[in-house]
């Protein structure tokens, strides 16, 4: 049987900042509520993960809605310092190097953000 396609609004692509201001949004759309997932705008795209560290399963942001470096180049871990890459989550520094974040699907279309749920990456 063919799995469904799903789809949740997020938000508008305007409400995500962009460039020097660029951070992380935290978004609870899953059924277990107490885990969210984060959305990092890049230009007109998108990239989001699960806000859970594959090293401790702690949330890796700061405070809310704070998951990047001061350069706003990679994804920090608040509990160790783990740092992970934008493009693919992957791990670069810290104990979980080579380990990645898991990944949402989302699709940007018509000035919207939508997680994709039913779907792989």
């Amino acid at each position: 049987m063919a799995q469904q396609r799903c789809e949740l609004r997020l938000c508008a692509l305007d409400d995500l900042p962009d460039g020097p201001e660029r951070e992380g949004r935290e978004f609870a759309p899953l059924e277990r509520r107490h885990e969210t997932i984060f959305v990092i705008r890049q230009g007109d795209e998108v990239v989001g993960y699960r806000n859970r560290c594959p090293h401790v399963g702690s949330p890796l942001n700061w405070s809310p809605d704070r998951f990047l470096d001061e350069e706003r180049r990679h994804i920090v871990c608040a509990t160790h310092g783990a740092v992970f890459r934008l493009e693919d989550g992957t791990c670069i520094q810290g104990p979980c190097v080579g380990d990645a974040l898991t990944r949402v699907v989302l699709e940007v279309r018509d000035g919207a953000v939508f997680l994709l749920a039913g779907l792989e990456p």
